[in-house]
């Protein structure tokens, strides 16, 4: 069940909004899934429902320490050595940049949010892909003119859900995180975001995950966050 926090006093207005990337401006999540089940299969492992959905949202470092584990203990059973980290890293990644040129389309409604919000305020991407995947989405969905900056996982010591990439996006745009709307679909997202102490619009765009924000809409395309954003002095 989605936790919804007490939001801020009726005249709060944002200074500055950071976005996530993977399923909020672009329907890669599910790409991202995809390689990690082939990477880990790769690897001897079989990652079930479960699995797959503890690993969402994740960095692809996470990731390989979560496959890499799995891969040990298949190793350990077969009598096999077992692959080190920096093997099923290097893997993900490789595969990673092989797919993902295959999925780089906007959701509806995220290059108008965006911009809308660019109008009036700084705004950042805030990713837990790896640095040159996160830019290949900005160049490719036109928003690299138009975001002040993004932060990648490569960028700050630890990924979502630790709150670095959020600390380190308002630092770069100038603002307090008290100042910052954050835009979030995942667990591993909301709670870096939550704990950073910004503000959350969760839209979890139709998986069943729980998430912990302070607004809710399903999307970018919902109605609601136009409403929203014009509360907020960021009319669409």
């Amino acid at each position: 069940m989605d936790t919804t926090l007490p939001g801020p006093g009726p005249h709060w207005r944002p200074r500055a909004v950071v976005f996530d990337c993977d399923g909020v401006l672009m329907d890669t999540e599910s790409a991202w899934a995809r390689v990690q089940a082939q990477v880990a299969e790769s690897f001897g492992v079989t990652l079930d429902e479960r699995a797959g959905t503890s690993l969402m949202g994740l960095s692809a470092a996470d990731v390989a320490r979560d496959i890499s584990r799995r891969a040990a203990t298949v190793a350990e059973q077969r009598d096999e050595p077992a692959p080190g980290f920096d093997a099923v890293y290097e893997r993900l990644v490789r595969t990673e940049e092989d797919v993902v040129g295959e999925v780089l389309e906007p959701l509806p409604g995220a290059i108008e949010t965006v911009r809308a919000c660019a109008q009036r305020v700084p705004v950042a991407v805030a990713s837990n892909s790896t640095r040159g995947i996160l830019d290949r989405k900005m160049h490719a969905i036109g928003l690299a003119d138009v975001v002040v900056t993004w932060v990648s996982a490569q960028d700050v010591p630890r990924g979502k859900p630790a709150p670095d990439i959020y600390e380190e996006a308002a630092r770069r745009l100038g603002v307090e995180p008290a100042d910052a709307l954050a835009v979030e679909d995942s667990p591993a997202g909301t709670a870096a975001a939550v704990a950073a102490g910004l503000w959350v619009l969760g839209v979890p765009h139709g998986h069943d995950e729980p998430i912990t924000s302070h607004f809710r809409a399903e999307s970018l395309a919902d109605p609601a966050v136009g409403d929203m954003l014009r509360v907020w002095g960021l009319p669409l």
